[in-house]
């Protein structure tokens, strides 16, 4: 365990005890700057097999340390508290516990606190190479110009850090001043899921800069079969509603999948009885193929894969889960 005037970074992962969750402290143990850090796994571990593997890693690495926490109200919330105030460091980074980190990570994390105004930071969350198929059409649907905005925050785009709003945090990824934890009193356990971004949009009220790091990424696997990626997008729509509920800044663009799976409704319904509407439709459906095409080739020709034409059926399945949760938590908070 390095003394804490030698202590670097500390690591909070927020663990369900999944079997992956190995993967990411191997990959942690790996990295370069390592014996300057500390991690702190926070959660029970039911799998005895993953139980038995961090403590292994813990009884080979002192400065990784098992909290052993739960909690029946905010549990995401409460385990990054938990980490955060058991943390020794200034500065407080928070990873999922199924993310692989870059081997330089923890050093790349660390340098845009060298300007006293940076109080948070963020990094891309990659697709990895080696996942099967539906996975990654779901990452690089992500990562698409069909994503807007937030698909910066699944590409590298550059090496330099830049300044980025609130929304642009991504929460598997992520580095606080503790200071500013203090300051925000932590996650809000009433607010889940969607923690990390309420907490990023009042940072960013009370003044502070917040960056984004491409250097400083990792590979965050993503969802696996088409029913866990529907219900993953889903809950995007809903947050996103559940936010401006709360009272962060409305971004008009974040709606226009809502906006579009009314339209579909609404011109769906009148076209069983007028016209006008049935060619409003399919002028709809058309305009929208057309776009979903051309984004979907420009992903294909970066990948240079033509498996990724996949994207056609994807993309559209990523709209109407995040429109439709958006209405529904709209409708039905």
């Amino acid at each position: 365990m390095p003394p804490p005037n030698q202590l670097q970074l500390s690591v909070v992962i927020a663990t369900l005890g999944r079997p992956i969750l190995v993967q990411t402290l191997q990959s942690l143990v790996r990295c370069v700057g390592f014996e300057e850090i500390e991690v702190l796994v926070c959660g029970h571990l039911h799998d005895p097999d993953t139980h038995a593997a961090v403590t292994q890693l813990t009884s080979l690495h002192p400065n990784i340390r098992h909290l052993e926490v739960s909690f029946p109200v905010g549990d995401s919330s409460e385990k990054k508290n938990a980490g955060w105030r058991a943390a020794r460091s200034d500065l407080v980074a928070f990873l999922d516990d199924d993310v692989v980190v870059a081997p330089d990570w923890p050093l790349r994390m660390r340098e845009p606190f060298a300007e006293a105004k940076t109080a948070v930071v963020s990094g891309p969350s990659l697709v990895p190479p080696e996942v099967g198929l539906f996975a990654r059409l779901a990452g690089l649907a992500l990562s698409s110009p069909a994503a807007g905005y937030v698909a910066a925050r699944y590409r590298v785009a550059g090496s330099a850090p830049v300044a980025i709003g609130w929304s642009k945090i991504i929460g598997c990824n992520m580095c606080y001043r503790r200071e500013v934890l203090e300051e925000l009193g932590g996650f809000d356990p009433a607010f889940w899921p969607g923690e990390e971004m309420i907490a990023a949009f009042r940072v960013q009220q009370g003044g502070n800069r917040l960056l984004f790091h491409a250097a400083a990424w990792v590979y965050h696997y993503p969802r696996q079969s088409f029913s866990r990626f529907w219900r993953q997008i889903h809950g995007y729509g809903a947050t996103r509603v559940r936010l401006c509920r709360s009272g962060v800044e409305i971004e008009p663009t974040t709606f226009v999948p809502a906006l579009w799976v009314l339209s579909l409704i609404a011109l769906g319904g009148a076209a069983l009885f007028a016209t006008w509407a049935r060619r409003l439709l399919v002028l709809d459906l058309a305009l929208y193929a057309t776009v979903v095409a051309a984004i979907t080739l420009i992903m294909v020709r970066e990948s240079r894969r033509m498996c990724d034409l996949l994207l056609l059926l994807v993309i559209p399945v990523m709209h109407l889960s995040y429109g439709l949760g958006s209405w529904i938590e709209f409708l039905w908070p």
